[in-house]
């Protein structure tokens, strides 16, 4: 997991392709990866949670929350993976998303301005506010 994240912060997407188990790549959109990989500023990964994944087993699971920025905005992408192992090498094979979006909550859009009841309607229909929009 933590060789795959280091492909996506350093933009090698080939790496992304060859570890993905052969019988996953056909469901995989890897144009829209590499734009993201591009796009984003990797800021960290946090294992969460792993299950099997050892020497001896041939396959395992991995929580983890992966850390970037878009446009300047913080994002979280939260995933469980699975992997298998072939041939002595690690392939991821499906993930299910728990989260993927902006890791804090946008801020609310206020009107700094009231309207008062009798003030003209901001739609600029020329009708006082009470008898427009404020109904």
């Amino acid at each position: 997991m933590r060789a795959r994240y280091s492909a996506y912060s350093s933009k090698d997407i080939d790496f992304v392709i060859e570890s993905t188990f052969p019988a996953s790549r056909s469901g995989s959109d890897f144009e829209a990866m590499r734009s993201w990989a591009e796009q984003a500023a990797w800021e960290g990964l946090e294992v969460v949670a792993t299950s099997k994944g050892q020497e001896e087993d041939s396959s395992g699971e991995v929580e983890f929350i992966a850390r970037y920025r878009l446009n300047g905005v913080a994002h979280q992408h939260h995933e469980k993976s699975e992997f298998v192992k072939k041939d002595g090498i690690w392939f991821f094979k499906d993930g299910t998303v728990v989260y993927s979006g902006p890791s804090e909550k946008p801020a609310p859009v206020v009107n700094p301005v009231k309207t008062g009841r009798n003030d003209p309607c901001p739609c600029g229909s020329s009708k006082k506010f009470k008898k427009c929009c404020g109904a």
